[in-house]
């Protein structure tokens, strides 16, 4: 068993040492230990004057005061929008009211087979003569057709 835990712990690409040969010692590297890391130099800061150092507060001070007019101007166009996207969002929804009532109109009623009736005691009575008079009386047919 012990030799073929030595073949398995062998890596491939080595080749198997044979039994009675000595293999030649190679020399051991010395690890060195790490160097510690380098602390950066402190570095002086560069000494500017009370003149500089003014110019560049007022130069600080002015882009802040830009951007701020910059941002009221922003809140301002940014609530006008809102507004105006309400108005509009009104508009569509009284536009799609009155579409869909319109559509309710405009769509066909149901056709009933009887004619509308007239209403009224006139109309009542000229409705009735609709039917032909020749028709309302019986002419005899055999005595018509007798003669020729």
């Amino acid at each position: 068993m012990a030799k073929a835990a030595t073949k398995k712990a062998t890596k491939p690409g080595k080749k198997a040492v044979k039994p009675g040969r000595r293999v030649a010692a190679k020399p051991i590297k010395a690890v060195k230990a790490a160097a510690p890391a380098k602390k950066p130099a402190t570095v002086k800061a560069t000494v500017i004057s009370k003149d500089e150092l003014r110019v560049q507060l007022e130069k600080a001070q002015t882009t802040i005061a830009s951007l701020r007019t910059k941002s009221r101007e922003a809140t301002r166009a940014a609530k006008a929008s809102a507004a105006q996207i309400a108005e509009l969002e009104a508009k569509v929804a009284q536009l799609e009211k009155k579409s869909s009532a319109q559509e309710k109109s405009t769509s066909p009623a149901p056709v009933s087979d009887k004619p509308a009736k007239p209403r009224g005691r006139r109309a009542a009575v000229k409705a009735e003569p609709d039917v032909p008079i020749e028709a309302a009386e019986p002419v005899p047919v055999d005595s018509e057709t007798s003669g020729e």
